[in-house]
């Protein structure tokens, strides 16, 4: 990783921490309800992939 993108990412993760700090714990609580959510569909999207791409799956599609 270069430095450009080393500042820019840590640069990035300040500018949240202090809006983090600002917000509202109402704001706060919808920040955490979407991110949860986005982690639940990252989460059954990966777990449908391991199912389609198991090897029972593999050997009966060819």
């Amino acid at each position: 990783m270069n430095k450009n993108t080393r500042n820019g990412l840590l640069a990035l993760g300040l500018a949240a921490a202090a809006a983090w700090y600002k917000m509202t714990p109402e704001q706060k609580s919808n920040v955490k309800a979407k991110v949860s959510d986005l982690g639940n569909k990252v989460k059954d999207g990966l777990a449908n992939l391991k199912k389609q791409a198991s090897p029972n799956n593999l050997q009966s599609a060819s």
